[in-house]
């Protein structure tokens, strides 16, 4: 939990759901290796899964199969895959209510941004319990959005807040790209989708628990180009065991 200190000024926090509020790796895993299957391909474990993560969706596929998916492949994937995120219940990633309930305390704002398909994200965290906690929720409305858009678009929904005190916590260098393309701060945590190694080339600050993030999130309210000297990966409570 925060320390429950009043903030010198507010900052707004974007929080990523798959692979960050979520500990869903195992469930993408799961999902991503029936989307192979269903096209005569190899399923997937952990570790090829963070190695070969990339966005958008389709190149995620192209790398796990050593060659472009066909335009014949492209519509069973995406089926079997929405049919897989249907029917799972969001495992949520343990003291997450517990960190929210407390940002929100210190009086800082927080809103949810996600590239899974806006019906199905509100579904989730409507499941979580968590809808009242965020000033907003997007989802996903149009297949390829990159991160980059749509983040540009939730800040312009948001009203424009002062891009100085927003902060994106996320757990892969997309989310970093994002944060940096549309000029805000990011942090990503090492217990989601992407290694340790391949985060460190984010040019985003790593830490190892959401706790550790919005710690720094919040005692940290500056530009991204004044943003102070963190250790590579900042040391949390709350920690995970990395895949």
């Amino acid at each position: 939990m925060l320390v429950a200190a009043p903030p010198a000024s507010a900052v707004h926090i974007v929080w990523d759901w798959n692979g960050t509020l979520l500990d869903d790796l195992d469930h993408m895993v799961d999902a991503v290796s029936a989307c192979q299957e269903a096209i005569g391909e190899p399923p997937v474990d952990a570790s090829t899964y963070r190695r070969q993560h990339c966005l958008p969706g389709r190149a995620f596929h192209d790398r796990l199969c050593g060659r472009p998916v066909t335009d014949a492949e492209w519509p069973t994937i995406t089926r079997t895959f929405a049919e897989h995120m249907a029917a799972r219940k969001p495992p949520l990633r343990a003291g997450a209510t517990r960190l929210l309930e407390s940002v929100s305390r210190r009086k800082h704002t927080q809103s949810l941004l996600s590239l899974t398909d806006d019906p199905q994200l509100r579904r989730e965290v409507e499941q979580t319990g968590l809808t009242n906690v965020f000033e907003r929720i997007d989802g996903r409305h149009e297949p390829g959005t990159p991160k980059s858009e749509a983040l540009r678009s939730h800040l312009a929904a948001l009203g424009e807040p002062d891009r100085r005190r927003v902060v994106l916590i996320g757990d892969t260098t997309d989310d970093a790209e994002a944060a940096r393309t549309c000029g805000v701060r990011a942090f990503l945590h090492t217990g989601g989708f992407e290694p340790l190694e391949k985060l460190r080339t984010a040019g985003a600050p790593v830490v190892d628990s959401l706790t550790a993030a919005a710690q720094l999130a919040v005692e940290h309210p500056t530009r991204t180009s004044e943003q102070p000297t963190i250790p590579d990966v900042v040391r949390g409570r709350n920690t995970r065991r990395h895949r």
